[in-house]
C-alpha cells in the first residue's frame, strides 16, 4: 500500500512538471528568470553600422510640440543623403496626409533607401500571427516614394514588458516582416525571407537587447543634424561632422519626455520603442539571436532535475541533501547565465528550482509523517512497558497491623530504572526495599525486572538484609554490564515495630521521631552499589519505631531536581519539609512534599526518577 502511495505520488508530480512545461502555467516566473539572465549579462557587441537619431526633448524645444511639421524630415532625409548615409528607417507613423508630403516624398525618391513603418492589430490564429485590420497605415502620398514597408508591432507580457515581436504578421494572404528585420536584410543586400533565424510564428523573435539604453548604439540629435546642414549650407563650421553618418543605417524615433513611444523592457523600465527595431537589427548584423529551447528539451530538464533531486533527497541526511541542492541549484543558474551569455540559449529556470523545493519539502514531510507515525507507536509501546513495569511493584498497600504505607514513583521517561518493594516475610516480619538503577529508560527499567524478580526469590532464605544485598550484588554483577544498582533493605518485625536494615551506595532514610521533632538520616551505606563489587559484607545497622515517627525512603532523583538555575532541591530542604510536615499524616505528607517539590522545579524537566516509600506506626 505504501509503495503504490509513492508511485502514485512520483507519477502525479512527473505529470505536474511536465504540464507546467507545456502549458506554460509558470512562464510569468521564468520570463522574471529570463529578465534576470539579460540584466546580468555583459553589454553585448553593436553594429557600428547603425546610429539612433532620438527626437529628444532638446529638438521638440527648438522646433515645436510634436508633431514636427514633414519639412523637417525631408530636410533630415536631405541631410543624411548628402552625408552618404546607406539607410533611413523612420519609427514614426506617418497615417495622415500632410501639405508637406510631397516634398518629403521628394526627398525619400531622391534618396532612394528610406523605410516607414505601419501597424496592425493582431491575433493569434491557426498558430501564426494575423493581421485583421491596420491601425496605422502610411499616407497615400508617401506610399510609392519609400524604399520598404514593415511593421511595428510588439508582444507586451502580462507585466507590461516587451521581450519578443512578431517577425512576420500575416495580412491578406501576404507576410508582412518587422521593421527592423527589413532594414537588416536590405542592409545585407538580402530580401527577408532568405534569412534564418530562430523564431516562432505565433511566439515571434525574442528581441536580443544589447543593453541599457543610455548604453548602447550611438545615439544623435536630430536638431543637431538639421542646424549642422544649415551650418554646412551658410559656410559655417557645423556643429557635428555629418560625415559620420557615411554607410550607416540611421533608426529615427521619438525620446522627448512626456511621449507615447515607450515601454518597459527586461533592462529599462523606461525603452524608447526605437530601440527594440535597431536591437532586431542588431542581431541580424550581428548573428545574435536569443532562442529558447522547445517544449520538449525543457520538460526533459524538468524531469531529470525532479530525479536528481529525488535521488539526492533520498540517499542523504536532509542537512546533507540541503547542501546538495544549494550546489546544485548554484551550478544550474551558473550554467544558465554561461550558456545566455555565450550562446544566447536560455531554459527554464523556475520550474527545475521549484521541484527541488517541493521533491525536498515533500519527501522531508512524508519522513515527518513517518516519524510521527513511529514515535506514535513507541509511545504506545512504552505505555505498554510502563503498565508492565508498574505490574511488577507490590500492590498498593496501605495499613499492614500498625503501619501505615505509602507507595511514590514517577519516571522521568516513559520506564524507569527506579523501583520498591514490599515483601510478607511471614505472619510478623516485613521486608521493605527500595532501589535505583544507574541510567534512565529501557534498559535501566529491564535491570529493574530482574533485580526484583531476584529479590523476591532470594528474600524467602535471607533473613539478615546485609547478606541479602551481597547475594543479590553477586546474581546481577555479571548482566550489569558497568551499569550498577544503589539499594536499601529494611526487616521490621511487626511483634515491637523494630527494624534492620542494609544500604548498598543509597541515601540514608530519613528518620522523623514524633517526641522529639527531628529528622535523622539512618542506615548510611555500608558499601558499593550492587553489581559492582563479589561478596561484599555490608554491615546492618537497627532501630525501633515508636507510635507516630515515621521512615521516609527516597531515591536520588528528590534532592538532585534542579530549578531553571540549575540550582539543586538539596538534602536540607528535604529535610526542613519534612520536618514541617511531621505531625500531618503520610498522605498529607506525601502530597505536600510532591507540591513543594513541583513548585521548586517550576517549568525545569524532570531529569531523574522520583521514588519514596513512606512507613508511619500509628
Amino acid at each position: 500500500m505504501k509503495r503504490a502511495l509513492a508511485y502514485c505520488l512520483v507519477i502525479l508530480a512527473l505529470s505536474l512538471i511536465v504540464l507546467g512545461a507545456a502549458t506554460g502555467i509558470f512562464e510569468p516566473q521564468e520570463m522574471l528568470a529570463y529578465d534576470f539572465l539579460l540584466r546580468h549579462r555583459p553589454v553585448q557587441p553593436q553594429s557600428p553600422e547603425i546610429f539612433i537619431i532620438e527626437i529628444s526633448d532638446d529638438t521638440l524645444q527648438g522646433l515645436g510640440h510634436w508633431p514636427l511639421p514633414r519639412d523637417y524630415h525631408a530636410a533630415l532625409i536631405e541631410a543624411l543623403n548628402q552625408s552618404g548615409c546607406r539607410l533611413i528607417v523612420f519609427d514614426i507613423l506617418f497615417s495622415e496626409s500632410s501639405d508637406s508630403d510631397t516634398r518629403l516624398a521628394q526627398a525619400m525618391q531622391a534618396f532612394g533607401r528610406v523605410y516607414l513603418p505601419f501597424a496592425f492589430r493582431i491575433e493569434n490564429q491557426g498558430g501564426e500571427i494575423f493581421a485583421p485590420e491596420v491601425l496605422g497605415k502610411v499616407a497615400a502620398g508617401l506610399k510609392n516614394a519609400v524604399a520598404g514597408l514593415g511593421h511595428i508591432n510588439i508582444f507586451v507580457d502580462s507585466d507590461g514588458k516587451v521581450r519578443r515581436l512578431p517577425l512576420w504578421v500575416k495580412r491578406n494572404q501576404q507576410r508582412w516582416p518587422a521593421l527592423g528585420f527589413l532594414a537588416a536584410s536590405h542592409f545585407l543586400g538580402k530580401e527577408p525571407a532568405s534569412i534564418t533565424l530562430p523564431f516562432n510564428l505565433r511566439s515571434g523573435v525574442w528581441v536580443n537587447y544589447p543593453g541599457a539604453w543610455s548604453k548602447t548604439f550611438r545615439h544623435f540629435s536630430y536638431l543637431d543634424i538639421l542646424q549642422s546642414a544649415a551650418a554646412l549650407k551658410n559656410g559655417e563650421v557645423p556643429r557635428l561632422d555629418l560625415n559620420l553618418f557615411r554607410d550607416k543605417i540611421c533608426f529615427v524615433g521619438l525620446t522627448a519626455t512626456g511621449t507615447s513611444d515607450f515601454r518597459a523592457n527586461p533592462i529599462d523600465p523606461v525603452y524608447p520603442m526605437v530601440g527594440t527595431q535597431a536591437s532586431i537589427c542588431n542581431s541580424i548584423l550581428q548573428s545574435a539571436y536569443i532562442s529558447r529551447l522547445g517544449i520538449f528539451w525543457r520538460a526533459l530538464i524538468d524531469l531529470l532535475f525532479f530525479f536528481i533531486s529525488l535521488w539526492l533527497v533520498l540517499k542523504f541526511t536532509p542537512l546533507v541533501a540541503f547542501a546538495c541542492f544549494v550546489l546544485l541549484a548554484a551550478a544550474y543558474l551558473t550554467l544558465a547565465q554561461l550558456l545566455f551569455n555565450f550562446k544566447g540559449v536560455f531554459y527554464d529556470i523556475f520550474l527545475p528550482l521549484l521541484s527541488l523545493v517541493l521533491v525536498y519539502s515533500g519527501v522531508l514531510l512524508v519522513k515527518f509523517f513517518r516519524e510521527v507515525q513511529a514515535r506514535r507507536l513507541l509511545e504506545k509501546e512504552l505505555e505498554i512497558a510502563a503498565q508492565i513495569q508498574r505490574n511488577f511493584l507490590p500492590a498498593d498497600l496501605r495499613d499492614i497491623g500498625e503501619l501505615k504505607l505509602r507507595l511514590f514513583l514517577q519516571p522521568a521517561k516513559f520506564v524507569g530504572g527506579d523501583f520498591y518493594d514490599i515483601i510478607i516475610l511471614d505472619d510478623h516480619r516485613l521486608g521493605v526495599f527500595i532501589a535505583d538503577v544507574s541510567g534512565k529508560g529501557i534498559a535501566a527499567a529491564l535491570i529493574m525486572a530482574k533485580a526484583i524478580s531476584l529479590l523476591r526469590m532470594l528474600a524467602r532464605d535471607i533473613a539478615d538484609p546485609g547478606a541479602l544485598l551481597s547475594a543479590l550484588s553477586n546474581h546481577l554483577k555479571p548482566d550489569l554490564d558497568s551499569r550498577f544498582i544503589t539499594g536499601q533493605y529494611l526487616i521490621i518485625d511487626r511483634r515491637d515495630y523494630s527494624f534492620i536494615g542494609a544500604s548498598a551506595g543509597h541515601p540514608p532514610f530519613i528518620f522523623l521521631s514524633r517526641q522529639n521533632g527531628q529528622a535523622a538520616e539512618m542506615v548510611p551505606a555500608s558499601g558499593p552499589p550492587l553489581g559492582l563489587v563479589d561478596n561484599f559484607a555490608y554491615a546492618v545497622i537497627g532501630g525501633k519505631l515508636s507510635p507516630g515517627d515515621k521512615i521516609f525512603m527516597y531515591t536520588d532523583g528528590w534532592t538532585e531536581s534542579r530549578d531553571s538555575n540549575g540550582k539543586e532541591f538539596g538534602i536540607q530542604r528535604l529535610k526542613n519539609i519534612l520536618i514541617r510536615q511531621a505531625d500531618q499524616g503520610v498522605d498529607q505528607l506525601l502530597n505536600n512534599l510532591k507540591q513543594a517539590h513541583d513548585i521548586y522545579r517550576a517549568k525545569a524537566s524532570q531529569h531523574d526518577d522520583l521514588t519514596a516509600v513512606i512507613l508511619e506506626r500509628k
